[in-house]
């Protein structure tokens, strides 16, 4: 695990899969603290769940972006 990141926190936008989910996955690996935003919080979970699993720290947080009242 590389340490640019390190010390630093990243909230990826809809992580739970596709491109969110890799971009997350590399700022783990860079080093960052990951919060996973998607609107589908059970897949936010089983994201966050397999970035722990590999060491990172991670976590998965329930959002609407399109929502103000969620952002």
């Amino acid at each position: 695990m590389s340490s640019k990141l390190t010390d630093k926190i990243a909230i990826v936008t809809g992580a739970a899969s596709g491109i969110g989910k890799e971009i997350a996955a590399t700022y783990a690996r860079e080093g960052a603290k990951v919060a996973i935003a998607d609107m589908n919080m059970a897949a936010a979970q089983a994201a966050a769940d397999e970035l722990k699993a590999g060491g990172a720290s991670a976590m998965a947080i329930a959002a609407d972006v399109t929502d103000e009242g969620q952002v």
